[in-house]
């Protein structure tokens, strides 16, 4: 306890005696030369020691010798050598040792400060490097044309293929709203699976074909990057996010019984949701790839099959009761290329 009360008395005289201390610095004092070689002289003997009587003089004036008068107009707008010129700067404070010939004493002396280029200048062969650098390519208040082609990819007993337009506004920089439109119909195809799993079990799997449809989407570009190839270009790229609905139209291909059965399209409700990229070749063109989703309820060939030909004959027993939820996964690559072609930017580099 008796310890810790010696800390805390040392601690309280530290912080009265530090602003005394700091206070007393801001006090600049100036010495002329003479004045230091007289405090050497002093009494006691002391180098740096004051005089008893102390003399102010005024810049450029020095102190008489011991016994001596000052004569008028002596030494007056003429600074002794190592004095400061009239109106100066004060001598520091290591100028101030070194005459007094304390320990220590040294001079110092400034680097000079390094100097850019003046405002509005570039230096040689340099360019500037904005902190915040402006969009490649802006997309507000642009279209977005995207004409693409499409396979499925989840279906492997039949593959879809489509071409597909699609138009869109950009709002913001981040949401856009357009129409798309898919063209299916004379694209699909069986694939080898299912002749192949057909033809060694002698069973059929119903499958289905598209015609076309469409939709209203809503577009939302969350990411916007820019990456160098090859250590020559710098390419730029965003990823969107895509979603909506709209209809499609589709039908059952006859395979369990054709010599009876036909089918016309018909339309569906349909939901889409996806996700997709495009890498910059120009601030007006791009090339697109996107995944999507496109979800509805299919209606699905009855396999049962009747050996009545009137029974064969009705249309209700041609498909089956229940309709199938099918997801209809496209990956689709394309082009991008917005209208108008220029843009101004809205604040300057």
């Amino acid at each position: 306890m008796k310890r810790a009360r010696i800390e805390l008395a040392g601690m309280f005289a530290a912080l009265l005696l530090v602003p005394c201390t700091l206070y007393a610095q801001d006090d600049t004092m100036s010495f002329g030369e003479d004045e230091v070689a007289k405090g050497q002289q002093g009494q006691g003997g002391e180098a740096g020691a004051a005089p008893e009587d102390s003399m102010t003089f005024g810049e450029g004036e020095t102190a008489p010798a011991e016994g001596e008068a000052k004569k008028e107009g002596e030494g007056e707008g003429q600074p002794a050598e190592g004095q400061p010129p009239a109106g100066g700067a004060a001598v520091s404070d290591s100028d101030v040792l070194g005459a007094l010939g304390m320990e220590g004493a040294g001079t110092t002396t400034a680097a000079p400060a390094e100097t850019g280029p003046a405002e509005g200048e570039e230096a040689a062969g340099q360019h500037p490097i904005w902190a915040v650098q402006q969009v490649y390519a802006l997309r507000a208040r642009r279209f977005d044309f995207q004409p693409t082609f499409g396979v499925s990819l989840n279906d492997p007993y039949v593959q879809h293929q489509s071409f597909s337009l699609a138009l869109s506004y950009y709002i913001t920089e981040v949401l856009g709203a357009g129409l798309s439109f898919n063209w299916y119909g004379g694209l699909g195809k069986e694939t080898d699976l299912n002749f192949s799993a057909s033809r060694a079990t002698h069973q059929t799997i119903p499958i289905n074909e598209y015609q076309w449809g469409g939709q209203i989407n809503f577009t939302y570009v969350p990411i916007y990057g820019k990456f160098a190839m090859f250590k020559e270009w710098i390419l730029h790229w965003d990823v969107w996010v895509i979603g909506g609905g709209g209809f499609i139209f589709t039908r059952p291909i006859p395979v369990i019984d054709p010599d009876y059965r036909t089918f016309d399209y018909k339309i569906k409700f349909c939901f889409n949701i996806g996700i997709g990229g495009r890498l910059y070749l120009a601030r007006f063109l791009a090339i697109a790839l996107e995944l999507r989703d496109y979800i509805f309820p299919e209606e699905l060939e009855n396999r049962t099959t009747y050996s009545d030909p009137e029974d064969r004959a009705v249309k209700s027993n041609w498909v089956d009761d229940n309709f199938k939820l099918t997801n209809n996964v496209m990956l689709q690559i394309g082009v991008t290329l917005f209208l108008p072609f220029a843009f101004e930017y809205k604040l300057p580099k």
